[in-house]
């Protein structure tokens, strides 16, 4: 599979500006903020100490002084901090929101579909999806780790004044903060390593709590099952974090044992100097609440410095992704987009198909010549390549060797959102879009779903209008469990909406259906898919344009131009139904026949 270079810019650098594009000013309060409150503690200290000294030589004006400039410190800090925190929560919530469109382009901008089938990048992908809320609060960590490097900055100029060789404490931390940052780079390693069991849990757990498989689940008595699967892969992909983590906390225990004896030691040689006179009582109450407020500091410095690895390792899966996104992008095209009109037709020219990272050709040696205006069915039993032809046909996959053209031209070479617009199609595995029927069918053709009349000419071109009639609202019914008041439908009722959406394209070069009427009884089945070769033939006029269709009702092959028989992943038989029936040791007569006896 294709590497991922270098990104182009740096892991911090992406996840702020995330948060800025979100929004820039929330998040540049944020960083002033987060980054100032932190020192309030260390100016009050100070305020105290001069207080103490006021109060033991009897200086009023220090005294009043230091007093009204810690209250109006304490003041300010809290009465914004309010305000703050809200614009921080809006930042987050914003930045969530960038994020997940930023996942959605990216994903989706992936070419053809081919690379969603390659485990590597489900794997980088469901790491994503558990971490993506750690890049939503990358502006968050930053300004809360500026706000610790600061008052560590203002904490060390404040023990210099009193006594530079406390300069050293804080230096006392370092190995804490190490600590923690080895251990959190163990815990991301660890939940690299788990991906593919998380992936697995996660299937487990979405199928064990919806819908469509509820069914099977009660009738078969498959809960119990599920649940002991699912514990057992979540504890595995638990365990391994579990152990990274236990061992970054015998890090952490280590660097602050460190810490404890300098925090000792601080305090010993502090009180050592009271008591020979060389430090003021001031001195003494501030140094003592600074050394306990560096304790609470280094607690803050790890937990910061946690989140801000989190952020950075899920930022480099994001870079990663994008990286990975533009290094498979196809070139620019060097060829025409194909017209509104197959002149010709398309071919298959040498071609073969290997799913990424596998050596295991699903076709092999593919030649075949579709003419304009002709209707195909491709026929083979389960797993001989025939979905996979499809997706060839369509863009969603591109060959592994060969070719395939569409009037002469190269599908490699001419701009693939141009062949996606002259195609339609209605798939196996179709989708359930959860929107009201009119844009659930209007989405085959996007600029023309808001048109009531273009989308019934597409629900009676699918043979769907009485189920749409019977719906409580007609194409204005909300379908599916995502409303309040959705209607659910059947799945043979949710094959005929997908293939209403097919419909919506009135003249493409391409319509492809991929049993298409799998989930629809068999008489409803062999009538819709005569109409739709009926339908075929009148676009074909209009267009030129190819309908091919895969269906498991070879009675319906009978009307077809030309039939396409997939063995193995390769075209074993070519002819129109009288031809193939006619030739001794057919696979389709065989096929053919026993089906027929089947139904019969």
């Amino acid at each position: 599979m294709t590497r991922p270079g270098r990104p182009r810019c740096g892991p911090l650098r992406a996840a702020l500006a995330l948060s800025l594009e979100a929004d820039r000013r929330a998040t540049l309060i944020t960083f002033v903020s987060f980054g100032l409150r932190p020192t309030v503690p260390v100016v009050i200290l100070y305020l105290v100490r001069v207080v103490v000294d006021a109060i033991v030589s009897h200086d009023q004006t220090a005294l009043w002084t230091a007093v009204g400039a810690a209250t109006l410190a304490t003041g300010l800090s809290m009465g914004s901090i309010t305000y703050a925190i809200e614009l921080n929560v809006r930042m987050i919530e914003a930045t969530a929101a960038v994020v997940d469109r930023r996942l959605m382009r990216t994903i989706g901008g992936l070419p053809g579909v081919a690379h969603l089938d390659n485990p590597e990048v489900l794997d980088r992908v469901e790491m994503l999806r558990q971490e993506r809320v750690h890049l939503s609060e990358g502006g968050d960590v930053f300004a809360l780790v500026v706000g610790a490097v600061v008052r560590a900055l203002v904490t060390g100029l404040v023990l210099a004044m009193v006594q530079p060789l406390l300069l050293f404490l804080p230096l006392l931390a370092l190995p804490s903060l190490l600590a923690s940052r080895r251990g959190q780079r163990k815990r991301s390693d660890a939940v690299a390593r788990s991906a593919t069991t998380s992936r697995l849990a996660g299937h487990l757990y979405t199928t064990g709590t919806s819908l469509p498989a509820g069914k099977e689940i009660r009738l078969f008595g498959l809960g119990p099952a599920l649940r002991e699967r699912y514990r057992t892969a979540a504890a595995d992909a638990d365990a391994t974090v579990t152990r990274a983590v236990w061992g970054g906390l015998a890090l952490n225990c280590a660097g602050g044992a460190l810490f404890a004896v300098g925090y000792c030691g601080a305090l010993f040689f502090v009180l050592h100097d009271f008591a020979r006179g060389t430090t003021s009582l001031g001195d003494v109450v501030l140094v003592l609440g600074l050394v306990t407020s560096i304790s609470t500091q280094l607690g803050q410095a790890v937990v910061f410095a946690g989140f801000l690895h989190q952020v950075l390792s899920a930022s480099r899966r994001l870079l990663w992704l994008e990286r990975y996104a533009a290094d498979v992008a196809r070139p620019a095209p060097t060829a025409p987009a194909p017209g509104p009109r197959l002149s010709t037709g398309i071919r298959f020219e040498g071609v073969h198909f290997q799913y990424p990272d596998t050596g295991t050709s699903v076709l092999r040696d593919i030649d075949l010549e579709l003419p304009a205006g002709t209707v195909v069915a491709v026929v083979g039993a389960n797993g001989a390549g025939k979905s996979t032809l499809i997706k060839l046909l369509t863009g969603l996959y591109e060959p592994t060797r060969g070719r395939i053209t569409v009037d002469g031209v190269d599908l490699r070479e001419a701009p693939l959102e141009a062949w996606y617009a002259r195609t339609s199609g209605c798939f196996q595995d179709f989708s359930r879009l959860e929107f009201t029927v009119q844009h659930s069918v209007g989405a085959g053709s996007v600029p023309h779903a808001d048109e009531a009349a273009r989308v019934w000419e597409a629900v009676k071109r699918a043979a769907a209008a009485d189920l749409v009639e019977r719906l409580p609202n007609g194409l204005a019914t909300e379908l599916g469990a995502s409303f309040d008041a959705g209607t659910e439908l059947s799945g043979g009722q949710w094959q005929r909406i997908a293939l209403a959406r097919a419909c919506m394209r009135r003249a493409p070069c391409l319509l492809v259906l991929d049993e298409p009427t799998a989930a629809i009884d068999p008489l409803a089945e062999d009538a819709l898919l005569s109409a739709y070769v009926d339908a075929a033939r009148q676009s074909a006029a209009a267009a030129g344009g190819i309908t091919l269709f895969a269906s498991h009702r070879l009675s319906t092959a009978r009307g077809a131009d030309l039939i396409v028989v997939v063995d193995s992943g390769r075209i074993v038989q070519l002819g129109r139904h009288g031809d193939l029936m006619a030739q001794r040791d057919s696979i389709y007569r065989d096929l053919y026949e026993r089906q027929a006896r089947a139904y019969a």
